[in-house]
């Protein structure tokens, strides 16, 4: 990379500096997905493509994260032809909103929680283990002694009540 131009040996170490933010901000987007690595590669490539119109001094992760959001509402377009589950865009919009600046729980944290709440021990046990921890599907169904097709149906019913749960707390605001 010496024989490079300043400037694009500053790009690269942006892009790798950033790569787990915006990986993060993928998977905030796309929970549990297992296309996050592909829509990863395809921002990482878009970063790329685009670079150009980087200009050096300013946010580069604010630029990271629109690019990224525009990936995933692509992979979301993808989804929806073939009938996967979905959040909705307003649920998107929220989640991907940058909090406020003066804010020390930000809307979106403090409806997980509030839904997280509501869940039974087992479901807790089951989102804990396969986020929190992040453990495979088959790795928790050995620790919870339960078959992986059984806990993939227990995930996705789970996922699908937080889903509910979280689009109906943010559309009613009422989260102090």
């Amino acid at each position: 990379m010496e024989n490079q131009p300043e400037s694009l040996q500053n790009f690269v170490q942006l892009m790798t500096q950033h790569q787990g933010a915006v990986r993060a901000f993928i998977v905030s987007l796309m929970p549990g997905r297992p296309e996050v690595n592909d829509v990863l590669q395809e921002t990482n490539l878009t970063l790329w493509r685009k670079r150009d119109t980087f200009q050096e001094g300013t946010n580069f992760i604010a630029w990271a994260f629109t690019i990224a959001r525009y990936e995933v509402m692509r992979q979301r377009s993808k989804d929806k032809r073939d009938h996967r589950l979905q959040f909705s865009d307003s649920l998107l919009d929220a989640l991907s909103a940058p909090p406020e600046p003066d804010s020390h729980e930000s809307p979106k944290l403090l409806a997980l929680e509030r839904c997280l709440s509501k869940l039974s021990t087992i479901e807790r046990e089951i989102i804990r283990h396969r986020y929190t921890a992040g453990k495979s599907i088959e790795n928790l169904s050995q620790h919870l002694a339960k078959s992986p097709g059984s806990l993939r149906i227990a995930l996705f019913r789970v996922r699908a009540s937080l889903k509910k749960c979280i689009e109906k707390n943010l559309l009613k605001g009422d989260l102090a």
